[in-house]
């Protein structure tokens, strides 16, 4: 009598590299995974299959992403790790190129095989050797308009659905998320995309256009997260101060805020990524006047200098922003401000950079 092979769970390790974003789409693609039967490790060389999350932003990111990609190929040398895979948005910005230069990875998926992971890695373990992805203008793929958005991308995620079980994790929304870690601090994305088209960027090329998650999806995740031992929430998107421009309201996050700071076992709320053309008075007051949101300001300055923020396509200057750091210090004078600038701008002149450095 013969009996049935016996099917042995499969396991997976998830690199992460690139920013908070990029950790909150791996903890999805692992609840996905886990869904699914696979076993997530944390050591890659234990694993059936090393699965990495790539950053492609800037140069060293994408360096760090090859090396930990030909680290995991290295891993294979012991029998343990069958397969390679490339994800994230390196993998989703060069696709077909990054398979040519880098033919370790055994498969390079872009963002739409996110919503078919677990069943895509499964053909990659039977030998079967997927076609590159090829990069495309994620722009396109939603409407123009911001108030149409929502419709289109209840569709999208209607079509995921429909491939693969999401958890469920309270009335009115769903969504698939397992934690990698024990950190009592864990990103909560509020949005994907941007619509800015600054003049360094390539964000939006690959990761589309500006796509708000509705406050009871957010609200649920975070009420999961306290759950799961999570006690500080980050706010995390590609452009935190276009929240809710795709409802036809742009202070709904000034109504998000007092509703996370409801829930149970949240000790600590901070917002990313604050852009300063768009940090409006009601939002300063929000952050600084509601319970449990910390005085915590990212705003990406980029530079001092108008003319050459205007090359950057961006908006603002060295007044300007000294006038909305003293609006933030006025109403709470320790509120912490972080930035980011560019130095070395292609066309940058010795005066523009000593706007900079006297800023």
């Amino acid at each position: 009598m013969s009996h049935p092979e016996k099917i042995l769970p499969k396991t997976v390790a998830l690199v992460t590299l690139g920013c908070a974003r990029n950790d909150v789409d791996s903890e999805e693609l692992a609840g996905r995974l886990s869904e699914d039967g696979w076993t997530l490790v944390d050591d890659p060389a234990t694993a059936d299959i090393a699965v990495v999350n790539t950053c492609g932003f800037i140069e060293s990111a994408k360096k760090d992403s090859v090396d930990a990609l030909l680290e995991a190929h290295a891993l294979k040398a012991d029998g343990t790790v069958r397969a390679v895979v490339a994800v994230g948005c390196m993998a989703e910005r060069y696709g077909k190129e990054l398979a040519e230069a880098l033919p370790e990875a055994d498969a390079i998926l872009g963002f739409d095989d996110y919503a078919d992971i677990s069943q895509r890695l499964r053909k990659i373990l039977d030998g079967e050797k997927p076609k590159a992805h090829t990069p495309k203008d994620r722009r396109t793929i939603i409407p123009i308009s911001p108030i149409a958005r929502q419709e289109a991308r209840s569709s999208l995620v209607q079509n995921s659905a429909e491939s693969t079980t999401p958890l469920k994790m309270g009335q009115g929304s769903t969504f698939s998320r397992k934690r990698l870690g024990n950190s009592p601090m864990a990103p909560l994305k509020i949005a994907s995309g941007c619509d800015r088209r600054c003049s360094f960027c390539a964000i939006p090329l690959f990761r589309g256009a500006f796509v708000s998650r509705r406050p009871t999806e957010i609200i649920d995740e975070a009420k999961w997260l306290s759950e799961n031992g999570v006690s500080e929430i980050f706010l995390v998107s590609e452009n935190t101060t276009s929240y809710g421009k795709d409802f036809g309201d742009l202070k709904v996050m000034e109504s998000l805020l007092p509703e996370l700071s409801k829930i149970v076992g949240i000790e600590r709320i901070r917002l990313s990524y604050l852009q300063p053309a768009e940090i409006r008075p009601t939002l300063l007051q929000a952050i600084v006047s509601t319970e449990k949101v910390v005085p915590y300001f990212d705003i990406s300055f980029q530079h001092a200098s108008g003319t050459l923020l205007r090359r950057m396509r961006r908006f603002g200057d060295a007044e300007k922003f000294l006038h909305l750091i003293t609006q933030v210090r006025a109403l709470n004078p320790e509120s912490g401000i972080r930035s980011n600038f560019i130095v070395g701008f292609p066309g940058e002149t010795e005066e523009e950079f000593q706007e900079l450095v006297d800023f």
